[in-house]
């Protein structure tokens, strides 16, 4: 599942990229698979985005956002389209003779010859059509790669939990997933089943340190390739998927268990459960 690196580097793309979204007008919508789009969704029809224009791209956690604004001053001045890809989900932009294929479940025709397409083999992937935002993504903490580490600190000293399951949970910290909780707790020399409240100050600040760090390595890198979804990435992986293979650090076999049903890769001897 594509985490927060591979989704900010979606972002950028779509944004700074050339072609860019941003700027784009809509000419018609193809709703290919009436699944797509979920239900909490607030608008009535996607035909009234007819007309709309792309005004921002933006990111929180694994969610893109999509800013649009009205060609007519007197309707609602905007809206936003809210991605979530889930497992297999891709969003970019195509010329307009590419813009359906046998996967693509939403195409937005736009001006100047270009078409944005969302392909999702697994129909996982999710898109909302709602006037805020926060009708989605209110549930959510702190995006993982903004936040701050006092409120990094604060948010951490209010549970009492496994650490690998606690950053897992998107209502603390935005963005994170399987692969870089694995890749921040080993780069923290912390043990996965750690207990979020028995960390020494000392601790805390070495976890936070290092989830920044694999994140902003792992977006410079265009992500991690690890099923070849994003087969761009480049970001060096540590510790996950290389059970039985040997640590970079100390040399002893990496190995794999289950953390709240998830698996969870760890050196047993950089990583102490103490």
């Amino acid at each position: 599942m594509p985490e927060l690196p591979e989704v900010e580097n979606i972002a950028r793309s779509l944004r700074d990229g050339v072609p860019s979204l941003q700027g784009r007008c809509i000419r018609a919508v193809h709703q290919v698979w009436k699944g797509v789009f979920s239900k909490v969704s607030s608008r009535d029809s996607l035909l009234e985005l007819e007309g709309y224009q792309f005004a921002s791209v933006t990111r929180h956690g694994k969610f893109l956002i999509l800013g649009l604004k009205s060609p007519n001053e007197q309707a609602n001045a905007e809206c936003f389209l809210v991605v979530h890809l889930r497992m297999t989900g891709r969003l970019f932009l195509v010329p307009h003779e590419q813009a359906f294929d046998r996967y693509t479940r939403l195409a937005l025709l736009l001006d100047n010859n270009v078409a944005l397409r969302f392909d999702d083999p697994r129909k996982f992937g999710r898109v909302w059509l709602v006037d805020d935002p926060a009708a989605v993504i209110s549930g959510l903490g702190p995006d993982a790669l903004s936040v701050g580490s006092e409120e990094f600190a604060s948010r951490l000293a209010a549970y009492r939990r496994q650490l690998k399951p606690l950053l897992l949970d998107q209502s603390f910290l935005a963005g994170i997933g399987n692969i870089y909780a694995d890749e921040s707790l080993f780069r923290a020399r912390l043990h996965p089943l750690t207990i979020s409240s028995h960390l020494e100050p000392a601790e805390v600040k070495r976890l936070f340190i290092s989830i920044k760090a694999v994140l902003d390595e792992a977006v410079a890198a265009n992500g991690a390739n690890i099923d070849g979804v994003f087969k761009a990435g480049k970001f060096l992986i540590s510790v996950y998927g290389r059970d039985g293979c040997q640590c970079f650090v100390c040399g002893t076999k990496i190995i794999k268990i289950r953390v709240g049903q998830r698996g969870t890769h760890l050196c047993p001897l950089c990583q102490k459960l103490s």
